[in-house]
């Protein structure tokens, strides 16, 4: 499994590489809040119903990526990227979404553009960072977590939505039939 477990590794350090650690070094400097000022572009309207939105997402995000890191942990025996786990996690909010993390990751990097007001921030992340980590996901991770963790892992994924919680597949399923 070695073989399959490297190339992972190394794909995913180029994504945090590459595209992650540029975009919080731009964080930081010219920093966040600068960001568009430096770009010469508007910054997000709306102050105070965009923060509202943007600490709502932040908080949401950080549910879920705490709740499944500590399920990852204590029911997977692994721990995010760095220690691959041993066991499928279906309970939680794995019992949800294949991906909480990830779904977490997202929506707080999205809530701190949007409490930074920041145009630059909030659409990099949307339409570079996030679809390029959908895509590692999808098509380097999943892979290999079906040929380490075999035929359970592929009967949860049949049952399991990729990153929409259940509630919503079927909220929008059943609108669908109404």
């Amino acid at each position: 499994m070695d073989f399959v477990q490297k190339p992972i590794r190394v794909v995913h350090f180029c994504y945090w590489f590459f595209l992650v650690l540029p975009a919080w070094i731009e964080f930081v400097y010219p920093g966040y809040t600068r960001l568009d000022e430096v770009l010469n572009l508007e910054t997000l309207p709306g102050k105070i119903p965009v923060l509202v939105l943007g600490i709502i997402l932040f908080l949401i995000g950080m549910y879920y990526g705490l709740a499944s890191s500590q399920l990852l942990a204590k029911i997977g025996r692994g721990a995010m990227a760095f220690k691959f786990s041993k066991n499928v996690v279906v309970s939680g909010v794995y019992d949800q979404l294949r991906n909480p993390m990830a779904l977490g990751y997202y929506l707080m990097i999205l809530g701190v553009g949007l409490m930074a007001h920041s145009t630059y921030f909030f659409f990099l992340n949307l339409f570079i960072i996030i679809p390029s980590h959908i895509f590692y996901i999808k098509y380097f991770e999943e892979f290999e977590v079906e040929l380490r963790l075999g035929k359970s892992y592929i009967e949860y994924k049949q049952q399991t939505p990729f990153l929409i919680p259940k509630v919503f597949v079927k909220l929008t399923n059943r609108n669908k039939t109404l």
